[in-house]
């Protein structure tokens, strides 16, 4: 089995309370001396609850830790012009010397987001497909030209590079048709999010299928999940309280049955049996979305440590 690689967000989206950055700088560095291998900030750019623009979260991150990969979970592509992300995200590499992740998605259950910058969502998948392709061309070639549907440009120079060859991995999220075949296709990995296991395993195996189709090797890809977690003695407790975050984090109901499919609540031991299911479904990067309150998000950060990390690394 692969080495498994474990993160967790750090707050930048805040559903109880106000944003503290004082927090966030402690769950961060938290995150790094417990041995994490990863912290991500989440995106959205006009949404119901406050939440920071990812990059520039990371970027205070980089500046408060050392080795910890840095992560977006995900960035909302379309939104933003790809010659500024290109830019932003090889500016975040090279000063944090090649420790990025850009996560990227489509969006859509934010309709305000696509409505602050005037972009149609039913163009979403469009612009992303041709948003990899510039973040691509800007991070491999000096100069760069591009010519497509929505962005066009000749003879660009942007330095530095980033510091990793090619540019940060990529990994998209989303479970649809389009989101799978992104991954095969043109990216090198996928972030999972709200599926069960047998979700996790059925699209996990299409974009192997894709990619053999498409003449890329399945297995240079990473597999990962985005976790909602919640712990607690008491099993009903942690669905509960799982469900009353998720609820005001997305503005929809979350009832208690689709928490238990979708995401890792319940006793420490349960919430470890249930990674375990995803591992074996077959994941081998986990990203756990923290929903305690925000004063106990550090204590949270070392129960998943002490609870999940540790017994599956065998520490």
């Amino acid at each position: 089995m692969s080495a498994l690689h474990f993160g967790v967000t750090v707050s930048c989206q805040q559903v109880q309370g106000p944003l503290d950055p004082a927090g966030m700088k402690a769950i961060a560095q938290r995150a790094e001396a417990l041995g994490f291998d990863s912290i991500w900030a989440t995106d959205h750019i006009a949404f119901q609850n406050p939440i920071l623009e990812a990059v520039v979260a990371l970027s205070a991150m980089a500046g408060w830790t050392e080795r910890i990969t840095l992560g977006t979970g995900i960035l909302l592509l379309p939104l933003r012009h790809p010659s500024l992300v290109a830019k932003q995200v090889a500016s975040l590499d090279f000063l944090s010397g090649g420790r990025v992740i850009l996560g990227i998605g489509v969006g859509g259950e934010g309709a305000k987001d696509f409505d602050a910058v005037q972009v149609p969502r039913s163009e979403r998948g469009a612009r992303c497909d041709e948003g990899i392709e510039v973040l691509r061309t800007l991070w491999t070639q000096q100069p760069a030209s591009h010519r497509g549907r929505f962005y066009e440009f000749e003879e660009v120079r942007m330095e530095p590079p980033p510091v990793q060859p090619g540019g940060p991995p990529l990994w998209v999220g989303g479970r649809s048709k389009a989101a799978l075949r992104r991954v095969a296709e043109r990216c090198d990995g996928w972030l999972s999010y709200f599926a069960s296991p047998d979700r996790f395993r059925r699209d996990w195996a299409t974009v192997g299928e894709l990619a053999d189709a498409a003449g890329r090797d399945p297995a240079a890809l990473t597999a990962a999940f985005t976790g909602a977690i919640a712990m607690d003695p008491d099993t009903a407790k942690a669905t509960d309280r799982l469900a009353a975050h998720l609820s005001k984090r997305y503005g929809m109901d979350f009832e208690a049955d689709r928490v238990r499919s979708l995401a890792i609540a319940g006793t420490p031991a349960a919430c470890r049996d249930r990674v375990g299911e995803y591992v074996d479904a077959g994941a081998t990067s986990f990203v756990f979305l923290l929903t305690g309150p925000v004063e106990a998000m550090v204590e949270e950060t070392e129960q998943i440590h002490a609870e999940i990390v540790q017994p599956i690394r065998g520490v």
